[in-house]
């Protein structure tokens, strides 16, 4: 009966550890998953593998894992509708994600091995200045796209560059503000 629940556990903290949003909590799951793998190796009378199993699989990897998402770091993207929330319809989300500028930012953050996160919202460019979440904001205009990022960003130097060095047929502005600055002048 108790090895019947163990693994119903170990199933459910494996299903959580699937469909977690945050990654830091998908590896704490994993982490009492390893631990109820453990309970059950005692239960058969193994202990030698129970302390492997705790001492490994749910405290060394759980630490490498834990110290490996810490250097992490999400650029979160807003991509501004500028208060028109018609413009959030799938077609013109499809649209704009398939803009070659769109295209050539996201590959930028693939080839860095940055985990990027583009945000379609409807928010007004001075409220999305204002937002700490946002790491780098991008502005539809009539003749190609605004990109408003951080003053003191590398990957704002080094994405800036990119662009320069591709031409100036993707049609990016690049713009520089300093984030907590409510004074911006946009």
């Amino acid at each position: 009966m108790i090895e019947a629940g163990t693994v119903i556990l170990m199933g459910v903290f494996a299903a959580m550890a699937i469909h977690a949003r945050l990654l830091r909590q998908a590896v704490i799951y994993l982490a009492v998953f390893s631990l109820l793998a453990a309970f059950l190796y005692v239960l058969y009378a193994a202990p030698e593998l129970a302390v492997a199993e705790a001492v490994i699989g749910s405290g060394l990897v759980t630490l490498l894992y834990l110290a490996a998402l810490k250097r992490n770091r999400e650029y979160t993207i807003a991509l501004l509708a500028e208060g028109h929330r018609y413009r959030l319809s799938d077609a013109y989300i499809n649209y704009m994600d398939r803009t070659r500028a769109i295209q050539e930012i996201r590959h930028f953050f693939e080839l860095r091995e940055l985990e990027s996160q583009l945000v379609f919202t409807s928010i007004t460019l001075n409220e999305a200045l204002a937002d700490p979440r946002f790491s780098l904001i991008l502005l539809e205009e009539r003749d190609g796209i605004a990109a408003y990022g951080s003053s003191d960003s590398y990957v704002m130097d080094e994405l800036e560059l990119v662009f320069l060095m591709h031409g100036g047929e993707s049609g990016v502005r690049f713009i520089r503000y300093t984030p907590g600055d409510t004074e911006q002048d946009v």
